[in-house]
């Protein structure tokens, strides 16, 4: 995968999550994506050393006329990512917001099945301290169409990784 295609994909991406994001009004914690672009717009560090040749005699009023060779100073300076660690950056934010989830989920349930828990029916109902109704239902096949998705998701996050890494591996 060239720059090129990485950073059209990237924007692709993010122009296909934003847009999704907003239709769907998440709260802030829900908004996995903010995270995310925030990383990428900050960059990354790049250390600069700076080196000022030139001999200058210093008056050291203690010990007397003495010289310095060359001075230097080391800096930090931010560099924006290339499309390819854009894109990378986007994969694994998306991979732990959406797939792990799913994941853990899945992981849950059947840990649960597993207990004597008397009349289980697989039905998690979710509330909060603030509503006597549960907020969020989840059902086996919520959990199943979940893991599907994310599934799904995963599968394309490895093809996208392999094209990166086959292009890192022949741009070396």
């Amino acid at each position: 995968m060239t720059e090129a295609e990485s950073e059209a994909l990237y924007a692709d991406l993010i122009q296909t999550l934003t847009t999704r994001r907003d239709a769907d009004t998440l709260q802030g914690r829900d908004d996995y994506l903010s995270p995310i672009l925030a990383e990428i717009e900050a960059g990354k560090s790049v250390p600069i050393k700076l080196r000022v040749p030139g001999d200058r005699e210093i008056l050291d009023p203690v010990a007397g006329p003495r010289s310095s060779g060359a001075s230097s100073a080391e800096f930090i300076q931010r560099q924006d990512f290339s499309g390819a660690e854009k894109l990378a950056i986007l994969l694994r934010g998306l991979e732990l917001a959406v797939v792990a989830p799913a994941r853990m989920a899945s992981e849950l349930n059947d840990a649960l099945k597993g207990l004597e828990a008397g009349e289980f029916d697989g039905v998690y109902q979710f509330g909060s301290d603030v509503h006597s109704s549960p907020t969020r239902i989840v059902t086996p096949s919520d959990l199943i169409d979940s893991s599907i998705t994310a599934s799904k998701l995963e599968g394309l996050i490895d093809e996208i990784r392999a094209e990166l890494i086959m292009k890192s591996e022949v741009g070396a």
